[in-house]
């Protein structure tokens, strides 16, 4: 085994369960800080959070809403590397990639998501970094290092967050420079030939006025799936031979490399202005994503993690964005900000999508996105119990999308003696603005009562140019188009309460809603069977009550939120099984459904230096009616909806002379539940048991972990796809990986 595979390996062993760990006590135990950073104190400071977009942040546990944040250290701490690895340690949240291409986020929230990579369906839960709205779902599972904060709402966010998120939302941010002089370094590998390199300078160009950060990130993966191909020469000529790489018995397949550069500009010309610029620009090339035939692994007759596929398939991913916010304060009794910002996603990727050692299903798919916004926004007081926030926002973007699918059906499904080869051409053009302007109020009666209420308009236009089902150009796509246009409006109102008991503990209650405007089809592979589009805007009506608490002196905490939604005209993304193109897939408008769950998070501080934490989530989901056009399609339970999940960890600091040890283990489950719509392919049950081992030098500056993630080996697939009704086939995620990992600050 190479040094690099075993450096892998341990980094990620012990990522995951310090991840979970760590993340609940880092917001559960706010007021309680310990002696040493980077140990079990780096997981209790205060978290704040900017959700409400008030003019200063405000405590996790002050806002009357299921928020979960995590900060710079715990995110350190628990081994986060992307947004996927939080994915088990919430309550009710699944914050996983679809795996049909790399870097396609299929994140769900209390049940509401989507189930598809297909660039003109609008995200359900919003991915929002630097206050830049992420508006495709390519190239969105994004890597942790030098955030400052990560904040997942929980619910529809309509009113502050406007566009499409009725999920729920993430927000990411960045962290910024503050003049002072700082290096860090971070070096991790694991025993699955996974090296990582990142690190970070800054400082002060013009002292107290001008502050600068670059940060640049380096990973390269050589592969963890193997492959047993045994390289027999195929029985027909493979269509797609120019565009792939034979895959080998004996190779690793998954390769990836990824190059980033972030620099920040942050200008303070007083004490009441601040302006910053932030400039990303990355790229992720290497294979496709590594498909298996998950009917013969879940048979015996193939190892976990290890494929047949006769193709390795290529990826290339590049993005830039820019983001240039400024805060104005003292603007009447409040703060006046704008958020300038723009995007580009190119994302071109292929797979052997049947997951065997035959050509029978290859699909490459081009996606290249564009997008600019603006928010502009005022929050301050009218009075002394009076708070209010009100803006303007402005969104557009334009998605380009092609895909080619290369069929190959043997006899006796094709003719004798070779079968028959078969080419289908997807994709279109859509482009989309969209503009709202809201205003959210807080009263205060007394000291005790805040009464919430607010309003969000929104409008939002598209257009789209589709290929019309049965074009067989792969190669110029030289295909009939059609032209759809869509105009939706919506009105997402908010009214609430909050109850302070004590200075530690409130009560709050909410009414909200969220909306998510209609859509498009860029699979139109069958018009007549699922329509292009455009589908109905989707509605959400929810309401919420919790409880939230710090007990014994700040060394308990409780939190609890309850929630039913009331969906009208769920959009879903059907996965059908079809022996003509392989899977057949749209959007539709599939009925009215209602979700009702119980979210708990409990972390407890046992001793200065032990604490425990845990995690509850339960979910029901059923439909209240069924659109009759799509009965057939659609199973009872909702997709991507699992009714009980729970996470049970501790963290343990350990003095060693002036040096400091820390342990953390964590152990989540995730309950079997439904991918696709039609219920004919269920996720198993998922067990995920995370640890580490730290050690901090006396003064921080140094900190080396040995870690794991999925010590239990478990199998699990990105979506699980039924190749013309005859086998399951699905993107691997990797099992148990170890890895070893060194920081420096300074």
């Amino acid at each position: 085994m190479s040094f690099n595979s075993k450096i892998k390996g341990l980094s990620a062993f012990f990522g995951a369960s310090a991840t979970a760990a760590a993340a609940i006590v880092a917001f559960s135990l706010p007021n309680i800080a310990l002696a040493q950073e980077g140990s079990a104190g780096a997981l209790l400071e205060e978290i704040v959070t900017t959700a409400r977009k008030k003019s200063s942040a405000e405590a996790v546990q002050d806002v009357p809403v299921a928020v979960t944040a995590f900060g710079a250290a715990q995110l350190d701490a628990l081994f986060v590397k992307k947004i996927e690895d939080l994915s088990y340690t919430m309550p009710n949240v699944q914050l996983e990639s679809v795996g049909t291409f790399p870097g396609v986020q299929n994140f769900s929230i209390r049940g509401q998501g989507i189930n598809s990579s297909i660039p003109s369906v609008d995200p359900t839960v919003g991915v929002f970094v630097d206050g830049l709205f992420m508006g495709t779902t390519y190239g969105v599972v994004i890597d942790t290092f030098d955030l400052e904060t990560v904040e997942v709402l929980r619910g529809p966010q309509g009113l502050l967050f406007g566009r499409n998120v009725t999920g729920g939302a993430v927000v990411l941010r960045n962290a910024r420079p503050d003049g002072e002089s700082a290096v860090r370094v971070r070096l991790g590998a694991t025993d699955e030939d996974q090296v990582n390199l990142a690190a970070s300078i800054e400082g002060a160009l013009v002292e107290d006025v001008l502050a600068a950060k670059m940060v640049v990130y380096y990973d390269d993966d050589e592969g963890y799936f193997g492959n047993t191909n045994p390289s027999a020469p195929n029985p027909a000529p493979h269509p797609f031979q120019p565009f792939y790489a034979n895959a080998a018995d004996g190779s690793n397949v998954g390769a990836l490399r990824t190059r980033m550069f972030r620099p920040t500009l942050v200008w303070t010309p007083d004490d009441s202005t601040d302006v910053s610029i932030i400039i990303e620009h990355g790229e992720t090339e290497g294979d496709g994503a590594s498909w298996s035939n998950v009917t013969a692994q879940r048979g015996g007759a193939v190892d976990d993690f290890s494929t047949t596929s006769d193709e390795t398939g290529f990826t290339n991913i590049e993005w830039t964005s820019g983001v240039l916010e400024a805060n104005i304060g003292d603007v009447g009794s409040g703060t006046l900000t704008n958020i300038l910002g723009s995007r580009r996603v190119k994302a071109d990727s292929a797979a052997d999508i049947d997951g065997t050692d035959l050509p029978i299903f290859a699909a490459p798919g081009f996606t290249d996105q564009k997008q600019f916004s603006n928010e502009l926004r005022w929050a301050g007081t009218f009075s002394d119990n009076w708070e209010a926030t009100l803006g303007a926002y402005y969104f557009q973007q334009d998605i380009t999308y092609r895909e080619a699918r290369y069929i190959w059906l043997p006899p006796p499904i094709g003719p004798a003696p070779f079968g028959v080869n078969l080419q289908r051409a997807l994709g279109g053009d859509m482009d989309a603005k969209n503009f709202g302007v809201f205003w959210n109020n807080d009263f205060h009666v007394g000291d005790r009562v805040t009464l919430t209420a607010g309003l969000r308009y929104t409008d939002e236009r598209k257009s789209a140019q589709i290929i019309t089902g049965g074009c067989s150009d792969n190669a110029g796509f030289n295909c009939s188009f059609l032209d759809l246009d869509g105009d939706w409006n919506n009105v997402t109102p908010k009214l609430g309460v909050q109850f302070r008991m004590t200075d530690d503990a409130q009560l709050y209650a909410f009414w909200t809603k969220g909306y998510r405007s209609g859509g498009f089809n860029f699979r139109n592979a069958k018009p007549t069977v699922i329509p292009p589009g455009p589908t109905l805007e989707e509605e959400n009506n929810t309401v919420e009550i919790g409880l939230k608490a710090d007990m014994l002196d700040g060394r308990v905490r409780l939190n609890i939120a309850a929630f039913q939604n009331k969906v009208d005209d769920m959009q879903r993304e059907l996965n059908v099984p079809d022996p003509d193109v392989i899977v057949l897939q749209g959007t539709i408008n599939a009925g009215d459904v209602t979700i009702q769950g119980v979210e708990l998070d409990f972390v407890g501080l046992i001793t200065d230096t032990f604490s425990i934490n845990a995690s509850y989530g339960w979910q029901d989901g059923e439909y209240d009616s069924v659109n009759p056009a799509f009965a057939s399609f659609l199973g009872a339970e909702l997709p991507r909806l699992a009714p009980t999940n729970y996470s049970v960890g501790l963290s343990w600091d350990i003095p060693a002379g002036s040096n400091m040890f820390n342990l953390m283990v964590n152990h989540s489950y995730r309950e079997s539940h439904p991918y696709d719509d039609a219920n004919l392919q269920f996720f198993d049950d998922q067990r995920r048991t995370n640890a580490s081992i730290n050690w901090f030098s006396a003064d921080d500056t140094w900190n080396v972990s040995l870690y794991g993630k999925n010590l239990e080996d478990e199998a699990n697939w990105g979506n699980l796809t039924s190749i013309a009704g005859l086998w399951v086939a699905g993107p691997m995620k990797k099992g148990r990986v170890l890895g070893l990992e060194v920081n420096y600050r300074r």
